[in-house]
């Protein structure tokens, strides 16, 4: 057993770097463990977080990093490989068999992303194909672009991005979409075109310009959004009995504290928005939650 602190965060994403930049100011001792596996390493630049101009994640990270160390917090990075005990007495162990105990957890672990196996999406992933609607809808704005999906909430994300572009073609790569009636009613009132047939590639120059369907027709983009699904980041939540939906999405209550005594989460793999900015506010309201939880008996009043 390598050390005691009152709080290990695990995620060194803006989650998980808000908190412990918060915790730390709070005086406690907290130290964060990081894996370097961040979900939005393919993106050329993390939009509206306030005060920053299209920073780069890398950038956002060093300096999140290097606030939370200048307010006290450890971090290290390594990748958690268990969590064990109960509130007030935590077990955290690392993939080098080290252990170090904590009176609470925070999960900052976010999503994992489910990218369809086409050829050349991987090479536009980050410039001109994305997943989040939220964080580049409003880089095409006016542009002509395609989505690939298939599942039920496919019609809604195309609804979405019509906030920035009434020129979008769907792609269902094969697959049979699932969309009820009234889904399929939406896309035609907005003129959104439906391509069955499967994809055979995703070609361009910088950027992605030509979908290429298997029968040797191309569908002329000038960006790609995906939307097939994604699931957690890290499976120990789920192992430890917190509560979750059918997506993987944790339960917490208003401190951000999840079903389990004394765990804790926040950032994407809570409720809401996927944006950065949104993860950090969870983050800090997280923080702030645990910090309240350890207030002793006298101090509350």
């Amino acid at each position: 057993m390598e050390d005691t602190y009152d709080v290990v965060v695990i995620g060194g994403g803006p989650a998980g770097l808000a908190a412990a930049l918060w915790l730390a100011r709070y005086r406690l001792r907290v130290r964060l463990f990081d894996s370097a596996d961040p979900r939005n390493r393919w993106t050329g630049a993390v939009h509206g977080y306030l005060g920053l101009e299209e920073v780069e994640p890398a950038e956002l990270r060093r300096v999140g990093r290097e606030q939370a160390i200048h307010a006290g917090a450890e971090i290290e990075a390594a990748c958690v490989e268990e969590v064990r005990g109960e509130i007030d007495d935590f077990v955290v162990t690392v993939g080098d068999g080290r252990s170090v105990r904590c009176r609470r957890v925070l999960f900052a672990t976010g999503l994992r992303d489910i990218r369809p196996e086409i050829p050349g999406l991987d090479d536009f992933y980050g410039n001109g194909i994305w997943h989040c609607a939220d964080c580049d809808g409003p880089s095409v704005t006016g542009q002509r672009i395609g989505v690939i999906g298939w599942g039920r909430q496919i019609a809604a994300f195309c609804m979405q991005m019509l906030t920035w572009t009434d020129s979008i073609t769907l792609f269902t790569h094969g697959r049979d979409a699932e969309l009820p009636a009234r889904s399929r009613e939406a896309l035609d009132r907005f003129d959104i075109r439906v391509v069955t047939e499967p994809i055979e590639r995703i070609e361009g120059d910088e950027r992605p310009e030509r979908i290429v369907l298997q029968e040797g027709e191309s569908e002329m983009v000038e960006a790609v959004f995906f939307h097939i699904a994604c699931g957690p980041g890290s499976s120990m939540p789920a192992a430890l009995g917190c509560e979750a939906n059918e997506e993987g999405i944790l339960q917490v209550d208003r401190d951000y504290e999840t079903t389990v005594p004394g765990i804790y989460a926040a950032g994407d793999i809570t409720r809401g928005s996927r944006l950065a900015i949104h993860a950090a506010a969870g983050g800090t309201r997280a923080a702030i939650g645990i910090y309240r939880s350890l207030l002793p008996a006298e101090r509350r009043v």
